[in-house]
């Protein structure tokens, strides 16, 4: 889809995507850009509504917690170490005791 886009916009060779030898910063750049496209041609993502890569593993941690019950289940699929970044991503609240605080 992309490479038809960008060949009745330009003709010619096109690069659709980082190469292994590109820099980390440069893929980020590409994935991001090529996000942004499909999400605004698709009419997810709007002038009122910017949809991010983030939004879609927001969803996905919200489906995992909300089929299993289980934040650790979030982490695990989601490739997480941490609970609190799951709990984050499934937008769930949570409080946990800290030392020294009253319980």
């Amino acid at each position: 889809m992309r490479a038809t886009f960008l060949e009745m916009k330009r003709p010619g060779p096109h690069r659709l995507v980082a190469s292994s030898r590109s820099s980390s910063i440069v893929v980020q750049s590409s994935v991001g850009a090529g996000f942004s496209e499909i999400a605004r041609r698709s009419g997810l993502s709007t002038m009122a509504r910017k949809v991010e890569p983030r939004d879609v593993t927001r969803y996905v941690a919200r489906q995992i917690l909300n089929e299993t019950g289980q934040l650790s289940e979030v982490a695990r699929r989601l490739g997480l170490s941490s609970l609190d970044q799951a709990a984050d991503l499934a937008d769930l609240q949570w409080n946990t005791p800290r030392r020294g605080d009253a319980t």
